[in-house]
């Protein structure tokens, strides 16, 4: 029997990705091919030209990384966060291939993974959500990967309205006003709706593009990852040449980024490096990591990121004449949002009631 709507839902995040399914009036999280509810928004290319998406991409480029630090020079056919170049000129360049990806080829990728998760049927339609600040270039780039990713219909829902009916389905409350208050791996957006009847209303957005998970995975290796580096190797040199600190950066991150996910529970991590993972410092000794954070360490590098989010919460309550003691609701969206910080930040500065 031919469907009259549209069965799946598609988040193509910047950061992670994931498709559902609404099944007898309940959303269902299709399992990736590891069996996890999301899946990184990374493609890569290999030798032989064979492009991989999802966490083995993923994968490869944590070993690129890591191993950058023997060479100090950082080449790599792995691309994530094209998302935010969607909608421009900006392309990838793959050696591999011997040609540039754009980052509607690159979303079609990820998208086509996601497709590939559903194993009783194909699909061919779909509503794709995106940023509330999406201009129509972008919008336009998105339904141009869905058109490459073999989709016949798509239709695009925004960010917030998409949480919020989400939240909606658990919810008695059907009349207010709403925050949606979303912090993603790579960006961040706040939206304030209005909600009469069930029917939502996204009426004013702030954010900021460059504001997300990955400015705390940056945060926790300058403010710990490094100190504890200085004290037991030699990095002067690493730190006064630009390209290798940055190298050296982003292989740190491949360590903080777990690190920060589990803070968010436990109240200490350990991060140890296995032997041979990275390079060798100024004096010609390899550099491994063993050590502890802790929740305290790592709430106090990343306060001022979250600091900078419930700013733009209250820049925006302010521009429509409203106090947080107008929302009925404070909608939480995004990996960061699990942690304590930032939840009880949010429920001082702003609202008691959020969800």
């Amino acid at each position: 029997m031919e469907r009259n709507k549209i069965d799946y839902g598609i988040d193509l995040g910047t950061t992670n990705s994931a498709i559902c399914r609404m099944e007898k009036g309940v959303p269902v999280i299709q399992k990736t091919d590891i069996q996890a509810d999301i899946m990184p928004s990374c493609v890569s290319v290999n030798k032989k030209g064979a492009r991989r998406v999802g966490q083995t991409a993923y994968n490869s480029m944590l070993q690129d990384k890591r191993r950058a630090t023997k060479s100090w020079k950082y080449t790599s056919n792995s691309y994530v966060e094209f998302k935010r170049s969607m909608g421009t000129n900006q392309t990838y360049n793959s050696s591999y291939l011997g040609k540039s990806l754009s980052p509607e080829e690159l979303s079609a990728e990820v998208l086509i993974k996601l497709k590939s998760f559903v194993l009783d049927e194909n699909v061919h339609d779909a509503v794709i959500t995106v940023p509330a600040k999406f201009t129509l270039l972008q919008k336009t780039a998105t339904l141009e990967a869905a058109k490459l990713a073999g989709f016949e219909h798509c239709e695009l829902l925004q960010e917030p309205i998409a949480a919020s009916m989400a939240f909606g389905l658990s919810t008695e409350e059907k009349n207010g006003y709403w925050m949606v208050f979303d912090f993603g791996g790579g960006t961040f957006d706040a939206a304030l709706l209005k909600v009469e009847d069930g029917i939502m209303q996204v009426f004013d957005t702030e954010g900021d593009n460059y504001l997300g998970g990955k400015n705390l995975d940056l945060a926790l290796v300058n403010d710990i990852i490094i100190p504890y580096l200085k004290e037991n190797y030699a990095i002067d040199g690493i730190l006064a040449v630009p390209d290798k600190k940055e190298i050296l950066q982003e292989a740190m991150k491949t360590y903080t980024e777990e690190a920060k996910n589990q803070l968010s529970f436990q109240t200490s991590w350990d991060i140890l490096s296995n032997l041979g993972d990275l390079g060798e410092d100024d004096n010609g000794e390899e550099i491994e990591l063993d050590l502890t954070i802790t929740q305290e360490q790592a709430f106090a590098s990343m306060r001022p990121y979250f600091q900078k989010a419930v700013d733009i919460c209250k820049k925006l309550l302010q521009r429509n004449n409203m106090t947080g003691e107008q929302l009925n609701k404070l909608i939480l969206v995004g990996g960061p949002t699990h942690s304590p910080l930032v939840r009880d930040m949010l429920r001082e500065q702003i609202t008691p009631n959020v969800d």
